[in-house]
């Protein structure tokens, strides 16, 4: 079988010219990951129709979404975000679908969407992979900002995760085919977390075997790099086990993101090892996911006067679903660091995306909402980044003023960030 790579090639270009452009503009502080959907968008089908998202681009974008999740959990330290910001992340995220549902039902009542849990799951979540390098470039991922960002993050994308995949495991037709499929879903659930936990003890016990590691010290110095073949293993694998269980692939890579990262965390050679992975996901796989999620968007009819409003509603209740329940942080954060924790908790993209795809083949969504859902996660992780980011960075300088400086690290880092925006 022989495989075109013309269009692979095409999104190569355009996943090189974005950063690349945007270097020029340092201050303009556009999120590249916006910017690289509505690329897709240009040049793909719905508009200048010069790329196709054909079988090589679509392989390509699945491995992408994986290394997303998989990287994002990396940067994930659950010492970092246990205790109170997990326990509020959670109940954050419960008043979320309240919040959600409460929004969308009225919508569904009125005939104006099909599935308003669908959507209230859809509306639940945060793309942690795109805030994690908001708070990466402005020095705060270890602060009370990051922590409690990331522990909200962590807690809206495995609950909308596990919801996606308890509740919508498969198509019912009655109350009783529902009760019994949530009730098959949460026990493959159980299940899938200690074959999970099993296969996650059998790696941490196998890297103390001494024999093997000096093995394995000695051929990641060649071109074997036996430690990136290891994690790319560990990707593939949870996100094979997931899917066996009947969930998305996302959950699986994210799990062995986390994993990963406690298992290198103080390693001599964590930082050469994260380059590694980050060199392989950032600088490949993880572009192409995003410009194809342009390139498969229809917004032809989406964007018609009459259907123009749905994209609004759909962005007012995902700012007060996942922005809201950040004023349960007011008594560790700043009004600023409230407001932009919210900004960022209500960024949503990646999930959205999976969400409207498995109700579209469900048939529990229509087109023009899913269009609508994505355009509206869409704007988020334009509008909502940059807007935190300021936020951050002036609620930083007013800190600094205040004679109350961070950590010695969190100052080099701080100074770094300031350092590429200028």
């Amino acid at each position: 079988m022989e495989i075109d790579l013309v269009n692979l090639f095409g999104v190569a270009v355009v996943a090189f010219l974005v950063p690349f452009t945007l270097g020029f503009l340092p201050r303009a502080r556009i999120s590249p990951i916006a910017v690289e959907i509505i690329a897709g968008v240009i040049v793909g089908p719905a508009v200048l129709g010069w790329i196709e998202p054909d079988a090589a681009v679509q392989t390509i974008a699945v491995l992408g979404v994986a290394f997303l999740l998989f990287l994002a959990g990396m940067e994930l330290d659950l010492e970092m975000v246990r205790g109170a910001p997990l326990r509020l992340g959670a109940i954050g995220f419960a008043l979320s679908l309240v919040i959600a549902l409460a929004g969308a039902v009225p919508l569904g009542l009125a005939g104006l969407i099909l599935t308003p849990l669908l959507v209230a799951v859809a509306l639940c979540s945060t793309s942690v992979g795109i805030v994690v390098p908001v708070l990466l470039d402005t020095g705060r991922l270890r602060s009370d900002i990051g922590r409690y960002t990331l522990a909200g993050g962590v807690a809206a994308e495995f609950g909308s995760i596990v919801l996606l995949g308890v509740l919508f495991a498969g198509r019912v037709e009655s109350i009783v085919e529902g009760i019994a499929s949530v009730v098959i879903a949460s026990v493959a659930l159980v299940v899938f977390a200690v074959v999970s936990l099993v296969l996650l003890w059998l790696v941490s016990r196998a890297v103390r075997w001494r024999s093997a590691m000096r093995v394995t010290a000695r051929l990641d110095e060649t071109t074997s790099q036996l430690r990136t073949r290891a994690a790319v293993m560990l990707v593939l694998g949870m996100a094979v086990i997931a899917s066996a269980f009947g969930y998305e692939a996302i959950l699986g890579t994210f799990i062995a993101g986390i994993f990963m990262g406690a298992l290198i965390r103080d390693d001599k050679r964590e930082h050469l090892y994260r380059t590694r992975l980050e060199a392989m996901g950032f600088g490949f796989f993880v572009p192409v996911f995003f410009v194809s999620t342009g390139m498969t968007l229809d917004v032809s009819n989406v964007m018609a006067p009459e259907e123009l409003w749905k994209i609004g509603v759909f962005v007012v209740l995902l700012l007060a679903a996942r922005g809201l329940p950040a004023v349960l942080y007011r008594h560790q954060l700043s009004v600023r660091g409230m407001v932009a924790v919210g900004l960022m908790q209500a960024t949503n993209l990646s999930f959205i995306v999976v969400a409207v795809t498995v109700g579209g083949e469900m048939g529990l969504v229509t087109d023009l909402t899913a269009s609508a859902l994505v355009l509206a996660g869409l704007v988020s992780a334009i509008a909502f980044p940059p807007i935190a980011q300021s936020i951050i960075r002036h609620d930083r300088a007013e800190a600094s003023g205040d004679g109350e400086p961070g950590t010695g690290e969190e100052v080099s880092r701080i100074a770094a960030a300031d350092a590429g925006a200028a």
